[in-house]
């Protein structure tokens, strides 16, 4: 006659249902959300200025297709040039600006997923922490560690 014996841990992590994190990994996590929502707005701004940058553009060479009035023609498309150039610069800063924070968060996102493999929890036997943590960061803000890429 054989006997069972279950191994009962000394924590319960449980992301699911808590907000419960690793001390260890606390910080890393906090810092790796905060620079996410960042990245999401500064990406939300690189898209804005995307835009205005072709609607400038396309404003600017639609107004040379009617040179009606000459005066009035030339105005108009030295303000929508100008305008063009304005948006331009402004994308570029702001692409840049989101460049160094994609390299910030994609840092971070490889040092969790570093984490999460090798030493997560302090459990002495196998357990379920890190694959929990994934589906907790999955459910709650919609970000995969299921890959190597965000």
């Amino acid at each position: 006659m054989g006997v069972f014996v279950q191994q009962v841990p000394s924590r319960v992590l449980n992301t699911a249902e808590s907000n419960h994190v690793p001390k260890h990994i606390r910080g890393v996590l906090e810092e790796f959300l905060r620079r996410y929502s960042e990245l999401q707005r500064v990406r939300h701004r690189e898209v804005a200025c995307l835009m205005a940058v072709i609607s400038f553009g396309f404003l600017s060479l639609w107004g040379m297709l009617f040179p009606k009035y000459p005066a009035i023609s030339f105005w108009l498309n030295s303000l929508l040039l100008v305008g063009f150039i304005l948006t331009l610069v402004q994308y570029v800063k702001v692409r840049r600006v989101s460049q160094h924070v994609y390299i910030n968060v994609h840092i971070l996102y490889h040092h969790l997923l570093g984490k999460l493999e090798v030493g997560f929890c302090e459990h002495e036997s196998p357990c379920q922490c890190a694959e929990i943590f994934r589906k907790y960061m999955w459910n709650r803000y919609g970000i995969s560690f299921y890959g190597n890429s965000i």
